[in-house]
């Protein structure tokens, strides 16, 4: 399937956000932890997180879906997820710690997602060994054998999703575990927040060192996904694209701080509780130098639309390091330059000279990608075909639609 995209069409209009497709993804491997009634509210209908509820099908629980509320209930039948859904997406790692604290086993086929790099396992492993699991490992997937008991960890990194995987692991072992260095996005304190609300003992909430005591069981509950920062910034990034005036609703700013902070030196940026109103009136001559990190500096996630908006500048220059994922910058890259963009990428640096877009036809490899090629097209003069939309919608519900809410001119074409 490909985008079709007529650019230059002016943006206006008010457009909500769902749920955020990473604390989902979460939220629901933490449902292996206990076999009662989950109820989830505000979970996103994208590809990753229904690939997701398979999976838990898959391996015996009960899923069931009412538009954007789902139901988990029940225990697994089997700790072995099956290769075919496993590989699909990143985030069937997210049910590892919770396989393991629950069952005392798991064997995962390596998890699957975008081409952007290694992104490898090695912290979440290494932090389950040091838990007292039995860890193995071959070219096809990982096995993991024992009880978990309390112990002190340091991440070598801040890592959301081994943080995410230590957490459910620790809050099932016997005594106290000790995790330092835990990365602190939205997405991982969702998380932390429902572990408590579901029975946990964890003190820390929030910050890079968190202490859990070990309980004997948890129970279900009901919860609220967070917003979707990145889809967030994806409507605000469309707005610049087009020099628009558009309202962002159902998200929380202080999310986004990094990003709306390269953003508010150029152009009209209005902050509420659970909005954010930007208006764009010219294209700025470059944004600096932006370095992606972890939470709370500038999102990985969110430098594909970064890219974008240094690439179609007014000029002046833009460097972008991206320090996570070492794929990001040279897929999309050469992409943009297709469109006659002015991209040089050295290694994790991109050099980028702002100038006007011309249409093209450009190809997503990976879900922030898409999205920020889409950016670039609603930018650029003529007509652009975006294809690999696949990519785009595991992480994005109906994005043409929704963009066309504003007045965009993009449809699906099979």
């Amino acid at each position: 399937m490909d985008y079709i995209v007529n650019g230059g069409r002016r943006l206006t209009g008010e457009i909500a956000v769902y749920g955020a497709k990473n604390c989902a993804l979460a939220l629901l491997g933490a449902t292996v932890l206990t076999e009662q009634e989950f109820v989830l509210r505000n979970c996103p209908q994208i590809v990753d997180v229904e690939n997701m509820l398979k999976l838990l099908g898959a391996m015996g629980k009960k899923t069931v879906r009412f538009n954007d509320v789902v139901r988990v209930s029940g225990g697994l039948t089997t700790t072995s997820a099956p290769y075919s859904l496993a590989t699909l997406l990143r985030g069937s790692a997210l049910i590892l710690g919770s396989t393991v604290a629950k069952y005392r086993e798991i064997d995962l086929p390596l998890p699957g997602g975008c081409a952007i790099g290694a992104r490898p396992m090695d912290i979440h492993l290494d932090g389950l060994e040091a838990l007292g699991i039995e860890v193995s490992c071959n070219e096809r997937g990982v096995s993991c054998r024992g009880e978990p008991k309390g112990a002190r960890y340091n991440l070598r990194f801040a890592s959301v999703g081994a943080t995410e995987n230590l957490l459910c692991a620790c809050v099932l072992a016997k005594g106290q575990s000790v995790l330092t260095n835990c990365a602190t996005e939205p997405e991982v304190v969702a998380l932390e927040q429902l572990l408590v609300k579901m029975g946990a003992n964890l003190q820390g909430v929030g910050t890079s060192t968190v202490v859990i005591d070990g309980v004997e069981s948890l129970r279900g509950v009901e919860f609220d996904v967070i917003p979707d920062r990145i889809v967030a910034a994806t409507y605000l990034s469309a707005a610049v694209a087009t020099l628009g005036d558009v309202t962002v609703t159902n998200c929380n700013p202080t999310h986004l701080k990094a990003f709306l902070d390269t953003l508010s030196p150029h152009f009209f940026v209005e902050q509420t509780e659970s909005a954010i109103h930007i208006v764009a009136e010219r294209q700025p001559q470059g944004y600096g130098s932006i370095t992606t990190a972890p939470y709370p500096l500038f999102p990985t996630d969110m430098q594909s639309l970064m890219l974008s908006l240094a690439a179609f500048s007014n000029g002046g220059s833009t460097t972008i390091c991206e320090k996570l994922f070492e794929n990001r910058l040279k897929h999309n890259a050469d992409e943009l330059n297709k469109m006659g963009a002015s991209v040089t990428v050295d290694g994790d640096y991109a050099v980028v000279s702002g100038k006007k877009l011309h249409s093209a036809c450009v190809a997503s490899h990976d879900l922030r990608g898409g999205a920020g090629l889409v950016i670039a097209a609603l930018n650029a003069d003529g007509r652009s075909v975006v294809s690999g939309v696949e990519h785009i919608n595991r992480g994005y519900s109906r994005l043409a639609e929704n963009l066309r809410t504003l007045g965009a001119d993009i449809v699906n074409s099979d």
